[in-house]
């Protein structure tokens, strides 16, 4: 008995929809993959320690890594509440999904490329390895905003 209310069903999603879902769902198993890397790295492995004092010890300087790590956790929150958000519009087929998609990243690209820009006394203040899972997310991300700008031309 349905109580009188229709069963509404959601339409079947085209095959973009589906490939932009997919690179959303890489996107955001990246984003908290990294997440998860730099709470290992904090708790466990303390590479960016390490790498701080290889990088300021020779220069008589103290880098403190707790403000970086504080960085790496922001971006990658902030990354996995835009991929549920972009996912939800994706899945109902809101038109408004390709404009967030772009929204999204275009202001993702500042903090997740600025570590690659970030740099004293010759090196990297951030290591590559602790922001490339950030990397791959926002190419995930660019290649589901190019999948739903093909499927609404």
């Amino acid at each position: 008995m349905t109580n009188g209310i229709a069963a509404r069903r959601a339409p079947a999603p085209s095959g973009t929809a589906r490939g932009t879902t997919g690179a959303y769902v890489l996107g955001t198993l990246a984003t908290a993959a990294a997440t998860a890397y730099a709470a290992a790295d904090q708790l466990v492995l303390h590479g960016l320690e390490a790498h701080l004092h290889a990088l300021y010890d020779p220069v008589g300087k103290y880098g403190e890594p707790a403000p970086l790590y504080g960085y790496l956790y922001v971006v990658g929150a902030l990354g996995l509440l835009c991929w549920w958000a972009n996912l939800r519009l994706v899945r109902r087929g809101a038109p408004s999904a390709r404009l967030w998609g772009w929204v999204s990243l275009a202001l993702a690209a500042l903090p997740v490329f600025a570590p690659l820009a970030m740099r004293e006394y010759g090196g990297a203040v951030i290591p590559l390895g602790l922001s490339a899972g950030f990397l791959v997310a926002w190419l995930c991300g660019f290649a589901g905003v190019l999948a739903l700008g093909r499927r609404q031309a």
